[in-house]
């Protein structure tokens, strides 16, 4: 896989990162957010370190767009540095990692250490590819990442923003997965994908795809009825004897489950 950069920052409201820093971390992370906030309240163009260019169209910015004032959507045109170029829409449900900070950047900080390389990957509501890239970095360039996501927007951006020999973006949903031999992924990754009001949810499907010694991973809105029942969603689907950690970060409750080997 070709070496790529990454430019992981908090997702749409641009949340501050959590835990203790030193002055000199404080010092970063406040250039960090100023450039953030530069990027989503001007109207100017964007570039990122690998070379992709993002034009907006319109002159609001792209916070007012999405405020109650706007129209709920700001459209960009976009240059790749393979020379390809596409017209995108961010929506409140569709948002890009350059321009918003990734969608699932407290998984990927609760996750960091808990992906082994060389691992094949599955995500499944994989949005516009961010969270695959970085899943193609844990994995390294022994392993590979299938992303599966209902927006047929969101991935045809992601192939043309990521577009690496190991990570397969895929249009479809849960159906996808049928085709899919059992224990065909080694760390599984679901963030956020069902309705947190929920918790009635089969994960079987997702459980037959994790290898023996493989994780499945499934993150919520705390406090919701589905974070409520993960852990025993979790066991039934891989087995009654797992072990389930549960962690948090702002908001977010994230269910880790090892198979047995």
């Amino acid at each position: 896989m070709t070496e790529h950069t990454h430019h992981h920052e908090p997702e749409r409201r641009i949340w501050p990162t959590q835990g203790a820093h030193s002055p000199s971390q404080w010092s970063r992370a406040s250039i960090g957010l100023r450039r953030v906030m530069r990027r989503i309240v001007g109207t100017g163009s964007v570039s990122t370190a690998d070379g992709v260019r993002y034009r907006p169209i319109g002159h609001h910015s792209l916070t007012r767009s999405l405020s109650k004032r706007g129209p709920g959507y700001k459209d960009y045109d976009v240059w790749f540095a393979t020379g390809q170029t596409m017209r995108i829409r961010v929506e409140p449900h569709r948002v890009f990692a350059d321009l918003t900070g990734s969608r699932f950047a407290f998984e990927q900080e609760m996750l960091d250490s808990h992906i082994r390389p060389g691992s094949r990957a599955l995500i499944i509501n994989a949005g516009t590819g961010d969270t695959a890239d970085w899943l193609a970095c844990e994995v390294g360039p022994s392993g590979a990442v299938v992303a599966i996501e209902t927006d047929e927007h969101s991935v045809e951006f992601a192939r043309l923003r990521y577009p690496y020999e190991n990570v397969s973006f895929e249009h479809g949903d849960g159906l996808l997965l049928s085709s899919e031999p059992n224990a065909s992924f080694e760390f599984v990754l679901a963030p956020r994908a069902f309705d947190p009001t929920q918790d009635q949810i089969d994960l079987s499907p997702l459980g037959r795809l994790v290898a023996p010694g493989g994780s499945l991973a499934v993150s919520t809105a705390s406090g919701s009825a589905l974070a409520s029942v993960l852990s025993d969603r979790l066991k039934s689907c891989l087995s009654e004897g797992v072990k389930v950690r549960l962690l948090e970060r702002a908001g977010i409750t994230l269910a880790l489950a090892k198979r047995p080997n």
